[in-house]
């Protein structure tokens, strides 16, 4: 694999991702331009040297201080935390999002600037936060009481994972119920209209949960 990006733009911290090579050694790849492309093409910023890998295959953007990864269209997949994305819906990317390019090659991506402002955000802080190790979920800083089902927290996890994407009804099944489980779609409807009359009556103030009729479901949290 090669890199060809030049720096474009500046910032204190540029954010980066570490690839993972097949003899188990790891290299550190600067995203200093963008829009920053992943593939099999000699003309990629990264290329990577795998025929599943589509020639153009997957494009690192930034917006609004966030770095954001789209799959453009790829035969075999660009997956972040083992969820395949959708083709070109941008999906934003957090410090330790592990992203597959065709389940060949795997990157972890960091954020220096964003891990910095972590400690700096209060209890209070507006909108949604998960603490997983003890399935609790606080908005605006107050915990929900009484907790989520075991269903709607991972649910509500998913959809947290894959903010401002949307996340089919085919991958909640997938990630929500056991493998073998014979799922209904009324059975989804259920569990999604109880989770958001739990949001709703928490903070009536914004819609969480969005529905993409015939697609499936986005998470918007609080900015």
């Amino acid at each position: 694999m090669t890199a060809g990006a030049t720096m474009t733009t500046a910032r204190k911290a540029e954010p980066f991702f570490t690839v993972k090579e097949g003899d188990g050694t790891k290299r550190r790849v600067v995203l200093d331009k963008f829009p920053y492309t992943l593939g099999r093409a000699r003309d990629c910023d990264l290329v990577v040297d795998f025929l599943e890998v589509s020639r153009l295959h997957a494009r690192f953007d930034f917006d609004h201080e966030q770095v954001t990864i789209t799959d453009l269209g790829s035969t075999n997949g660009t997956y972040v935390n083992a969820v395949r994305l959708e083709p070109y819906q941008s999906r934003r990317l957090r410090s330790g999002d592990a992203i597959n390019l065709a389940n060949v090659c795997t990157l972890e991506f960091d954020d220096p600037a964003a891990t910095a402002t972590i400690p700096l955000v209060s209890m209070l802080a507006p909108g949604i936060r998960l603490e997983e190790a003890t399935a609790s979920v606080l908005i605006d800083g107050l915990r929900l009481d009484p907790p989520l089902s075991p269903g709607q927290f991972a649910l509500l996890k998913l959809l947290m994972e894959n903010e401002e994407t949307v996340v089919t009804r085919e991958t909640i099944r997938a990630r929500v119920w056991n493998q073998g489980e014979q799922i209904s779609e009324q059975t989804i409807d259920a569990l999604v209209s109880r989770l958001r009359k739990r949001l709703e009556e928490a903070d009536p103030s914004h819609e969480y949960i969005i529905t993409r009729r015939g697609f499936g479901l986005m998470f918007r949290n609080k900015s």
